[in-house]
């Protein structure tokens, strides 16, 4: 019925991210180590600095493009800044870090953009509830956030295949029905209809 789906191609030019590290023992998490942290950082209010740093660069002049309806895998040894760069496309990283270089969205810069409302970080660590599924979960989080540019997109179909006269195969309508009831996600009956 002519409808397109919106696609976002990301690109990343030149993308180049240093830190500052402590050097030495200090470098270590111990209680006195972050003690004369907060200590430092009170005394770079008033223009003091005392701690040696040294420059790290976690990414280094990386290009690429990711293309839209495409699945893209990301490899690396560990500590080569895979997370990193995932963070700096998804728009969340740590604002103690320099970053250069360009980062767009269908042409559009970071700060043109909202990356939010099309892409997504997901952390490595678990933090969904542990008593639900899968599926509740992505179901509870579709309902939090809500219908979105998705709807007018769906009522724009439905019009457009009346319009035209299409009505869906029976054996699909059925799918859909079925698991669609509230309730009967897991229903013996459900699982019968789904095959």
């Amino acid at each position: 019925v002519g409808i397109r789906l919106p696609t976002v191609e990301v690109r990343f030019e030149n993308l180049s991210i240093e830190a500052d590290s402590y050097v030495g023992s200090r470098a270590l998490p111990t209680l006195p180590n972050v003690s004369l942290n907060m200590l430092e950082s009170a005394l770079r209010i008033f223009g003091i600095s005392t701690a040696k740093k040294t420059k790290l660069t976690i990414l280094k002049n990386v290009s690429g493009i990711i293309k839209p309806s495409r699945m893209t895998l990301l490899l690396g040894p560990p500590s080569s800044g895979k997370t990193t760069l995932l963070l700096a496309l998804a728009g969340k990283l740590d604002t103690d870090l320099r970053v250069e270089g360009e980062i767009s969205y269908n042409g559009y810069n970071l700060n043109e953009f909202v990356p939010r409302k099309t892409s997504a970080y997901i952390s490595q660590n678990d933090v969904h509830l542990g008593v639900m599924t899968v599926k509740e979960t992505l179901d509870f989080s579709a309902r939090c956030q809500g219908v979105g540019t998705r709807y007018d997109l769906l009522s724009e179909l439905a019009r457009r295949e009346k319009d035209a006269g299409i009505f869906p195969e029976a054996e699909l309508d059925l799918f859909m029905k079925a698991t669609a009831m509230e309730g009967t996600e897991s229903s013996l009956i459900t699982d019968y209809t789904l095959k």
